[in-house]
Parts: C-alpha cells; sequence; structure tokens
C-alpha cells in the first residue's frame, strides 16, 4: 500500500493510522476505514510467485547474512519521500512487476536486514512448487497430471496454487500460455500450429479460438500487426 496522505485501516480487531508519504506492507486482514481516494492511496496485492520472480531480481541486494532471524511484524510502515512516491504511483499503472522491483528495492534501502530476512522467509517455503510450474506450464497436462507429478492430492494443489500465484490453476496456466504465445508470434517466424503446440494447445482450431477470445483478434492478426509497425518504424 502507498499512500499520500494521512489513513486508516483495521486489522485482526486494531485500528491503526499512518503518517502521509508511506508505504505499509501487510496482509488481507487490513480493511480500510472510510472510503479511499484513488488519487492518494494505491493497493497492491502480490502473491508468492510474485516474491519468487522479485528474488531472483534483488538477490545482490540482501544482506549476506541467511541466518538472520525475522522478527515479523504483521505491519511494517516505511516512509518516503515525495519523489520516491510519484514514481510508486506513475509505476502502479504501468506495471506490476516494475512496482514491485522499485518497491523492494526502495524497502531494502532503507532496513536492508529486515526485508532481506522477509524475502528469504517468503520464498522458502514455495520455491520448488513454483520451479515446477515455471518448468512445466507449457506441457499439454491437465491439473490433476500437474498435482500427481508433485504428488499432491488434487484439492490441496489447487489450494496451494491459488494461495502462490492468487488465481486458480486453470486460468493462471491458460493466460500464461497464451502470453508466451503471443511473444513467439511477434519475436519468431514459427507458424501457428508449431507455436499452438508448444504452447501446451492440442490443434491450431483449439488455440486460435482460446486466443481470439482472449485477446479479441485471431494469432495471424497480432503478426501482421508488429509486421506492420516494424515497416513503419523503419520508414521513419
Amino acid at each position: 500500500m502507498v499512500t499520500k496522505c494521512e489513513i486508516s485501516f483495521s486489522h485482526k480487531g486494531g485500528l491503526h493510522a499512518f503518517p502521509a508519504n508511506s508505504l505499509i506492507i501487510t496482509d488481507n486482514h487490513a480493511q480500510m476505514v472510510g472510503k479511499i481516494e484513488s488519487a492518494n492511496t494505491i493497493i497492491m496485492d502480490f502473491f508468492c510467485s510474485d516474491l519468487q520472480q522479485l528474488y531472483s531480481t534483488v538477490t545482490e541486494l540482501l544482506d549476506t547474512n541467511v541466518q538472520q532471524t525475522l522478527n515479523h511484524e504483521l505491519i511494517k510502515t516505511v516512509g518516503a519521500e515525495h519523489a520516491v512516491i510519484e514514481v510508486l504511483y506513475s509505476l502502479a499503472t504501468l506495471s506490476a512487476d516494475s512496482f514491485l522491483q522499485f518497491c523492494y528495492t526502495y524497502c531494502l534501502s532503507r532496513e536492508r536486514t529486515y526485508f532481506s530476512a522477509l524475502l528469504r522467509q517468503r520464498v522458502s517455503g514455495n520455491k520448488e512448487f513454483c520451479h515446477f510450474i515455471e518448468e512445466n506450464f507449457l506441457q499439454q497436462w491437465p491439473i490433476a497430471k500437474l498435482a500427481e507429478e508433485l504428488d499432491i492430492p488434487l484439492r490441496k494443489f489447487n489450494q496451494l496454487f491459488q494461495d502462490t500465484y492468487g488465481k486458480p490453476a486453470k486460468r493462471w496456466l491458460l493466460e500464461r500460455r497464451l502470453e508466451h504465445a503471443k511473444k513467439l508470434l511477434i519475436t519468431t517466424p514459427l507458424r501457428v500450429i508449431d507455436i499452438a503446440l508448444e504452447c501446451g494447445f492440442s490443434n491450431h482450431a483449439h488455440f486460435t479460438d482460446t486466443f481470439r477470445r482472449h485477446y479479441s483478434c485471431n494469432p495471424k492478426q497480432v503478426r501482421e500487426y508488429k509486421r506492420q509497425e516494424s515497416h513503419q518504424e523503419i520508414r521513419i
């Protein structure tokens, strides 16, 4: 949470007030008190999978004492200069990943020991799970097969996935496959059918229909649009 003004929220029965120009790190038990002005307060939700990605980008900034004990605070407040707040507001509308990286890097610059230990604790329990998903999300496997490969009951797998990624497994996998397919359409000369198969779709028709529903255009249109865009840049 980032705020330009004084705010209050309740957390597990307690009422907490915070000064203007603050970064507030807490969990989903926080409930805002009063009306939230979007121009003055930003609320961003991040999950274990987001922190796994963050970890790889800020590893070199972390405290080298990996045995540091974390004195965890349910609500952590970090004051920030006005310029930092403005950057975070801009990033929040552009890229959630960039917002998280900038915000966490700033927090590390203010309290390196605490935020190093916090990040290490948050990623330690889900590291193997996230690694498995990242390695296999393009496989033509049903959700039950992923759970079986991890030797986890299907219901437990679905709950763990929801807790880690903030979305149901089926929805997240579909979105990631489509994102990867779109990237391949733009950056490679691969045939649409080859991209479909590489991205976990069983056939051309299923891929095209799913892609059209998600992006409101078909795969060939995306490729053609990018080609025309490149030609215009060359003319300039």
